[in-house]
């Protein structure tokens, strides 16, 4: 691990078997190579910042987060950096590469039932917060209310984004705290307003039916889909990051599991190794791009977030065992053709700003 000057700056990446076959320019920002493995050591960088110039964040104090993963491994390196000691809590979904990997950087975790609400007690963002109050010097950096999150997006990711393609049609992501589309937003609706912006929501999450209507209800439920499969992605509740992005996102469509299952392997095949939360996000842009050029953008220039790499998923979707105890067999061997299940993608487009009035803030 390096240390932390060398986050961000990563390259965007042309997708170029993708863009051969579908006739677009699918751009990747290469997120997995930050020294943290993800995009999260941006984040995490402008939280522990942000917390100790507040004064909040102390000397040999104890940083408190509850993750899906990354943020915690962030943390971790940063705070063995930085002389902190780490404590990171997480749904007992994550995969066992991300919790080695904390644990090897010195962080104490504890893994929660994934069944827990929000409101529970025992909900990993709860007992970070807990374990925050409890403890003498300690502090919770509260990765989904700080706006320090998507701050780091607005004043790094989002400005290399446009230097790299100044000429950018659109920018599509999906939203796990809501840190990465905000920022990344705020800064293209300010720099480039011709820019379109499309969330990008996995089955079970409400982000896309709450943009479109002003409420939340789950995305896929009313086809017969399950909740995501896919770490770190997907929201059932407004958090303050989502909300300071909500003006300059445009619009909304879903990407399934088996979608993105599908496109782990195409990229593999072509030397991209991401997570499938990453290629989660490559399924929305495509889907995004195909529908501006049936709309005449002549080879759209879209880009999308390189979330992490899939190293941390060998036990997962890399797996021969796991998959076929999903019922996922086979999808190491779908061709482009086969990638997209629905290419429309239910897209919507975001509801006027009066439905959200009173809804959007944050601090």
């Amino acid at each position: 691990m390096l240390p932390s000057a060398p986050i961000g700056n990563t390259p965007l990446l042309p997708l170029s078997a993708l863009n051969a076959h579908f006739g677009v320019t699918l751009l990747g920002k290469a997120e997995y190579l930050n020294p943290g493995g993800s995009v999260k050591d941006r984040a995490a960088v402008s939280l522990l910042d942000h917390y100790s110039a507040s004064g909040q964040l102390l000397p040999g104090g104890l940083v408190c987060e509850g993750t899906g993963g990354n943020t915690g491994i962030a943390l971790a390196m940063l705070c063995g950096q930085r002389g902190y000691s780490c404590y990171v809590s997480m749904p007992d979904t994550v995969s066992s590469e991300k919790i080695s990997t904390m644990r090897a950087l010195g962080a104490t975790v504890e893994v929660c039932p994934s069944t827990a609400s929000v409101s529970d007690p025992e909900h990993y963002a709860s007992r970070a917060r807990s374990i925050a109050s409890s403890t003498p010097n300690a502090v919770h950096t509260d990765q989904f209310g700080s706006l320090a999150n998507m701050r780091a997006h607005s004043t790094g990711t989002g400005p290399e984004i446009l230097a790299a393609c100044p000429d950018l049609d659109g920018f599509a992501c999906a939203a796990g705290t809501g840190g990465t589309i905000a920022g990344v937003a705020s800064y293209l609706s300010s720099s480039s307003p011709s820019t379109q912006i499309c969330l990008v929501d996995p089955q079970g999450s409400g982000l896309k039916n709450y943009l479109s209507s002003g409420s939340f209800s789950k995305s896929g439920h009313e086809n017969g889909l399950g909740d995501t499969l896919t770490e770190g992605i997907g929201i059932g509740r407004l958090t303050s990051n989502f909300a300071s992005g909500v003006p300059h996102v445009h619009a909304a469509l879903s990407a399934s599991d088996l979608e993105a299952f599908r496109m782990c392997f195409l990229l593999a095949r072509g030397g991209v190794f991401v997570g499938p939360s990453a290629a989660l996000n490559v399924v929305g842009a495509l889907k995004f791009a195909l529908r501006l050029k049936r709309l005449g953008v002549v080879n759209p220039k879209v880009a999308t977030i390189l979330c992490d790499g899939g190293a941390s998923y060998l036990s997962k979707i890399y797996s021969e065992e796991w998959r076929e105890e999903r019922g996922l067999k086979g999808v190491e061997r779908c061709g482009w053709e086969d990638v997209l299940e629905d290419e429309e993608g239910g897209y919507v487009e975001r509801a006027g700003d009066e439905v959200f009035a009173g809804h959007v803030g944050g601090s």
